[in-house]
């Protein structure tokens, strides 16, 4: 019996180390994927910097061109329904 209850003991101090490093990483992917998501925000900022200075440098007002493409996709879209 003191066997059986040592073997028992020892398998759920199995599982806590096992879970505890199944914490630690997934602590460290979240850390990983919150660095990504600044560095895509970064990137995102940057990006609509750029274009608001192509836009003041082409006279060019980036709604035409966004417009543009909506309606384009939407006439896609109608052919693919056809």
């Amino acid at each position: 019996m003191s066997n059986d209850l040592l073997k028992v003991v020892q398998e759920q101090h199995e599982t806590i180390e096992e879970q505890s490093r199944f914490i630690a990483n997934a602590a460290i992917a979240q850390r990983k994927q919150q660095e990504i998501i600044k560095r895509q925000s970064r990137l995102i900022a940057d990006l609509i910097i750029t274009l608001e200075n192509w836009e003041n440098v082409a006279k060019y007002d980036g709604l035409e061109l966004k417009e543009r493409a909506l309606n384009l996709q939407k006439a896609e879209r109608q052919d693919l329904w056809k």
